[in-house]
């Protein structure tokens, strides 16, 4: 069996992709540009990105009965070792319907189906206790604390990334008890201000008592990597056309670990990050646009440091 050096927990998601010339205000109706079904979820999202550009990945879902076959043989495909991805009885599988302006500003509605009862079932272990690393993603927090605590005390790295969740299913005390278990925390501007809300900080530097380096993806405008010894800003690289920013920061995060993968630092893991994103908004839907690591290395190689 392959070892994996990244598992990923998270969704695994039906997306439709929704596009408007702009948000209708309440209670009225407006034309649909274009609607579109694609294969999705953070977790799928990471995992399958990162398995094209090397990387060893495994993949910790909860899907339903109505999962579709040619999703699970993508994956499979692109070598996404899919051990831990689970159907649930009686259950449907994560449904996500992002809507989109004309401005690239997103409105998601979701279905978590299976993976809303999450806190009840077992957490599974067998993938993430032979990886290097492990990226906790979307999914719910009684779940994910009990994964944590097992994983860390094993010594194995965390990232922790809970996205957008983080404003409405995460709360500042289960926040405040995961971070200290983790060794990454990813976050975009919107969501690392709720993080320091939720620790009681004015500043990222302040959480840096709590995890060693916090990652912020900034869109447009690159990312920053905090750490104790250093601020790290990271430009965007540029694309040939944004067309959907869905799966833009799914796609950072599996650059940023194929370079860690392959032993490069914290700025050039980054710089490869915002390569492969460049690739994920040239094209709708989160998996529509895989580079291989060749075309990254391309994109990214005069910003590289190694």
């Amino acid at each position: 069996m392959t070892e994996p050096y990244l598992t990923v927990y998270g969704h695994v998601a039906l997306d439709y992709i929704i596009s408007l010339e702009r948000f209708p205000p309440i209670n009225t109706s407006i034309d649909v540009l274009d609607k579109r079904l694609y294969f999705g979820g953070t977790a799928a999202n990471l995992a399958t990105t990162a398995a094209v550009l090397g990387v060893p990945t495994a993949i910790v879902s909860y899907v339903g009965e109505d999962f579709p076959e040619d999703f699970e043989d993508f994956m499979r495909s692109k070598g996404v070792l899919l051990d831990d991805l689970v159907v649930v009885e009686g259950k449907q599988t994560p449904t996500v319907w992002v809507v989109s302006d004309a401005g690239h500003d997103q409105i998601a509605y979701v279905f978590q189906g299976a993976m809303k009862d999450m806190e009840t079932y077992e957490i599974r272990t067998e993938m993430a206790v032979r990886s290097k690393e492990v990226h906790v993603y979307t999914g719910r927090p009684g779940y994910y604390m009990r994964l944590m605590r097992e994983l860390s005390q094993k010594g194995i790295e965390i990232s922790f990334d809970p996205a957008q969740e983080i404003h409405h299913i995460w709360s500042e005390e289960t926040f405040s008890q995961a971070l200290p278990m983790s060794n990454i925390l990813f976050a975009n501007r919107g969501e690392l201000e709720t993080a320091m809300r939720y620790m009681g900080v004015k500043e990222p530097q302040e959480m840096l008592t709590h995890v060693g380096v916090i990652i912020n993806t900034r869109g447009a405008e690159g990312s920053v990597i905090y750490t104790s010894e250093e601020e790290i800003h990271i430009p965007a690289i540029k694309t040939k056309g944004v067309v959907d920013t869905t799966g833009a920061g799914d796609a950072f995060r599996a650059g940023f670990y194929a370079g860690r993968y392959r032993g490069y630092d914290l700025h050039d893991c980054a710089i490869l990050g915002s390569a492969t994103s460049s690739f994920a908004v040239e094209s709708i839907g989160g998996l529509s646009n895989i580079p291989i690591w060749e075309r990254v290395l391309e994109r990214a190689e005069s910003l590289l440091v190694q």
